[in-house]
């Protein structure tokens, strides 16, 4: 018999006196944890409660209202290496209830899949994290290090439950963020700005257009101009995750037909590769704006940042990316390769504020993340559960 072979056989054994991942999993989904509202305290009772019945010590802060942040332990005897694996608590709200095939708070297990709000994100990656530990503790290793699982809360709206959380000096010598890859290993991702841009004009009479200044007509220069930053990004790619974006997302103007509108508001959502950098970012569109103001006097434009989140790398060399790579060949039986995740994600706080060498890896589809009908695969979960487990016992041993 193969070592591999061995492995996945001792993996299998441990999964059936084991918590069932699925039925977790369906646990999970039922706890609302929609954000906004952001009460995410319900799930971290049931995490909490979970975590301390598998046989980790846990310990819990509220980082806000509601708001409570749970770490589970496993301790090696050494307690170094150690490996963190971070989940988020939150899901964003299921909204539009009545176009969901199903319940999205009454999980369904249907042709292979399991259908509810934050199935895939990222509760089915929660479940198999929490399982993995919990075979962890059932096997007959003796552990060197030491195992901490992260469920932080706001990751949908602020990400600063995983940034506190490092803050508070819970670090590591190897990370994992359970996101949704199709069981594919990603050590990049993209980092976002939102800005929000308003033109001023002079409100009028509708009939008497030539007595006013329209700002929506001057905004209409800001987007064109937007546009074209976007062909220059072309120019510029990273192996893993692409093109750095920048996109017009929404557009708030006028009061109503009798009038001139006098202001215009539009949301630009800007992505970076890694190598840029959130104040480079900024700068390039700050010149834009003042050198549309410079080309028209008549144009008045005024900026602000609401949202920023710094792109982060993991080196194809590390020991994680290597270890996960293997570990995910001996469960599924293909090569995973390495590629980038094309959103953002806590990995960032982990790898430029805590210097975790940092993977992204968990079951589902990125592209089920907030969509109606969001659902994870049963053997993507069930798979997960194993890689987590074999990852952290060839780091951890």
């Amino acid at each position: 018999m193969t070592r591999a072979r061995r492995a996945t056989d001792r993996f299998a054994c441990w999964r059936k006196k084991s918590l069932d991942v699925i039925e977790l999993t369906k646990e999970l989904i039922r706890i609302r944890s929609e954000n906004p509202p952001g009460n995410q305290k319900p799930i971290a009772d049931f995490v909490e409660s979970t975590m301390k019945e598998i046989g980790l010590s846990v310990e819990r802060y509220d980082y806000g209202e509601n708001k409570p942040n749970v770490i589970g332990r496993l301790a090696g005897k050494n307690n170094r290496p150690s490996l963190m694996m971070n989940a988020h608590l939150d899901t964003v709200p299921a909204a539009a209830t009545d176009e969901w095939r199903f319940n999205p708070f009454e999980p369904v297990e249907h042709e292979g899949k399991v259908y509810g709000r934050g199935a895939a994100d990222m509760k089915g990656g929660l479940a198999a994290m929490i399982c993995a530990a919990k075979d962890l503790t059932e096997a007959d290793f003796d552990l060197k290090g030491s195992l901490l699982l992260t469920c932080v809360v706001d990751e949908e709206v602020t990400g600063f439950g995983t940034r506190d959380i490092i803050e508070k000096g819970y670090v590591a010598d190897y990370g994992i963020v359970g996101e949704p890859t199709n069981l594919k290993v990603q050590v990049a991702h993209k980092g976002a700005i939102h800005f929000k841009v308003s033109t001023v004009g002079k409100a009028a009479h509708s009939s008497l257009p030539q007595l006013g200044l329209n700002a929506i007509y001057k905004m209409a220069k800001v987007c064109l101009s937007v546009e074209d930053m976007t062909n220059e990004f072309r120019k510029t790619s990273h192996p893993l995750v692409g093109n750095p974006t920048i996109v017009v997302t929404t557009i708030r103007g006028g009061k109503n037909e009798a009038f001139v509108p006098d202001s215009c508001e539009i949301d630009i959502n800007r992505r970076l590769i890694p190598g840029e950098t959130l104040e480079q970012a900024k700068r390039q569109l700050r010149e834009l704006l003042r050198k549309l103001m410079a080309e028209d006097p008549s144009l008045k434009i005024a900026s602000e940042v609401t949202v920023e989140c710094e792109p982060s790398e993991t080196g194809a060399e590390e020991r994680i990316v290597k270890e996960a790579r293997k570990s995910v060949a001996i469960v599924t039986g293909r090569n995973p390769g390495i590629t980038g995740f094309p959103a953002t994600c806590d990995m960032r706080f982990m790898v430029n504020q805590g210097r975790i060498p940092t993977i992204i890896l968990g079951p589902g589809n990125l592209a089920q993340a907030h969509s109606l009908n969001e659902y994870v695969e049963t053997d993507q979960i069930v798979d997960a559960r194993r890689i987590y487990a074999l990852v952290a016992k060839q780091l951890l041993s």
